[in-house]
């Protein structure tokens, strides 16, 4: 069975996104050939374009998703910085209704992707599509029921402007009992289940438990500093973002005049399909592969065979960057792959969301 077949990825998933791609962004060296990454909601794509190579392929087995990423690319090619941040929502100014219409239409969209976001920005009446996607509605509804636990005493969490502040009031103040609660609920597989992930839950194969997880992940966010700095947190806390200092990667200036400059030059194809096929139907080699947690979805005997799979269409050198949630694959063949994750320490060690386990593979020579 291939991730295609999962209900929950036919969808439109996620709208702001649920990972810190400032890990990939990390690892992809400066001006590579060719990139392979999952689409989700783009905001991988445009931290990766920013590293300047000549051609990224974006694939997803969702059409909408792929029709997500082109709306981040093309405003970030036709729209200023300030512009892009009203456009999609993103504080400190997150645009009017009427902004956002005008700025849509400047934008040169694929009919495919014109029609489908006109419906949807109707439907909308040009509100923001920040927290359209099924993940990002869930965390809102989620935050509801943390506000009336943790209530002001949780929220005044985002008040700490400094790494100091922020330990004192976690230390003293931080209504720890009542956060645990909505810990409780967080780590309950069957309330991801009906809410999210629709019967597609990936298969646990770790030894903790849920709750144990999620208080080891969120532990781990909060000691980071600032909880305003974290855009997860802030989705967690708030239901969205309200602080402009934990806008995702995508949103920084100098990042964003890259990836404008990339814009330029570089090639994007969007594929629908899924990934370890797509890479095949390309031809030629990647030089960096994104995969997501899509891993962590897969049964026998992908799951065992996925990288050796992928290895032909890989050039010498190329990375792979996996990230696994609650399930490593099992019995994976990793045979002709060197591991850099400990190169990358630190940047995994500062990712912002927390729930993922993530590995950097590099494909050996074949004589190695």
């Amino acid at each position: 069975m291939s991730v295609s077949d999962l209900r929950y990825f036919r969808h439109l998933n996620y709208s702001l996104g649920n990972e810190d791609s400032a890990v990939e962004w990390a690892v992809l060296p400066e001006g590579v050939g060719r990139v392979l990454c999952v689409a989700g909601c783009g905001s991988r794509v445009l931290p990766l374009l920013a590293r300047k190579p000549a051609r990224v392929v974006c694939a997803d087995i969702s059409a909408s998703q792929l029709w997500m990423t082109e709306l981040r690319v093309e405003a970030a090619r036709a729209l200023n910085h300030a512009e892009y941040l009203q456009f999609f929502g993103y504080p400190p100014n997150p645009g009017s209704p009427e902004q956002r219409r005008r700025l849509f239409h400047r934008l040169a969209l694929s009919d495919e992707a014109r029609a489908y976001w006109l419906d949807v920005f109707d439907h909308r009446d040009w509100q923001t599509v920040l927290y359209d996607g099924r993940w990002e509605r869930t965390f809102r509804k989620l935050s509801r029921i943390n506000a009336m636990l943790t209530g002001g005493r949780g929220r005044a969490l985002f008040e700490a402007r400094t790494r100091e502040q922020h330990r004192e009031y976690m230390r003293e103040r931080f209504p720890r009992r009542a956060w645990l609660m909505v810990l409780l609920l967080l780590g309950n597989p069957l309330v991801f289940n009906l809410m999210l992930y629709k019967g597609d839950f990936p298969r646990k194969n770790i030894e903790e438990t849920p709750f144990s997880f999620y208080c080891r992940a969120f532990d781990r966010l909060f000691s980071l500093g600032p909880a305003r700095e974290n855009f997860f947190l802030q989705i967690v806390f708030w239901g969205e973002l309200r602080f402009a200092e934990g806008n995702p990667i995508e949103c920084d200036p100098g990042v964003f005049a890259k990836i404008q400059e990339a814009l330029g030059s570089a090639t994007i194809d969007y594929r629908l399909g899924d990934i370890l096929e797509i890479a095949h139907r390309e031809g030629g080699h990647f030089d960096f592969v994104s995969l997501s947690d899509v891993p962590s979805y897969f049964v026998p005997p992908r799951e065992q065979t996925y990288l050796q799979d992928l290895r032909p269409a890989l050039s010498s050198r190329a990375r792979v960057v996996l990230r696994y949630y609650l399930r490593r694959p099992e019995r994976a063949e990793k045979r002709g792959y060197g591991n850099l994750t400990e190169r990358y320490a630190s940047a995994i060690a500062a990712e912002k969301v927390g729930v993922y386990d993530i590995e950097v593979l590099e494909k050996l020579e074949d004589n190695r």
